[in-house]
């Protein structure tokens, strides 16, 4: 997308209006563990990630994007591994917003 000249990032957004694929994947295995959204704020920011539960929530309900990194941190602090996370995410499909 070109604005003035200037080359400009489209936001990606999936066709069910979510912004990333693996927020509902981290709720089932925050759930399955049996902890909070706060409980696992905690152990991410030990991991080095000041991050709130408010963020965690949004990030499961697919309101806010993820980043790679946020992506392996959110995966250690839910004791699994990142491509896991990620293949199991895209197991479950998704379709662009056109």
């Amino acid at each position: 997308i070109r604005e003035r000249g200037l080359l400009r990032m489209a936001k990606i957004k999936l066709s069910n209006r979510k912004r990333n694929i693996v927020g509902s994947l981290v709720s089932s295995l925050r759930k399955s563990i049996r902890i909070s959204q706060n409980e696992l704020a905690g152990r991410i920011q030990l991991l080095g990630w000041d991050v709130h539960k408010n963020a965690i929530s949004q990030i499961e309900q697919g309101t806010r994007s993820v980043t790679d990194v946020e992506l392996c941190l959110l995966a250690e602090a839910l004791s699994v591994s990142a491509p896991k996370l990620l293949h199991d995410a895209l197991e479950k499909g998704f379709e662009l917003e056109e």
